[in-house]
């Protein structure tokens, strides 16, 4: 059980580590290119713009007319 634990911790902190490290990668591209300064990279409208992203995302690669409805829901 104990094994199962440590497990699981150890999981989740390497996930919560690579989701970090894959945010900073959009922060890091902003200021990189000049688009933006660090300080306007790191605010909440990327991360807005990221969620409306994700969900055009979603919808366009939702397997709708390549798979049956049923499988695609």
């Amino acid at each position: 059980m104990m094994l199962f634990v440590l497990l699981c911790l150890i999981t989740l902190f390497v996930a919560y580590a690579n989701g970090a490290n894959d945010n900073f990668k959009g922060v890091a591209t902003l200021y990189a290119a000049n688009v933006a300064s660090y300080k306007q990279a790191i605010t909440i409208a990327p991360c807005m713009a990221s969620v409306f992203f994700a969900e055009a995302l979603i919808t366009a690669f939702s397997g709708k007319g390549l798979v049956p409805d049923a499988l695609a829901a």
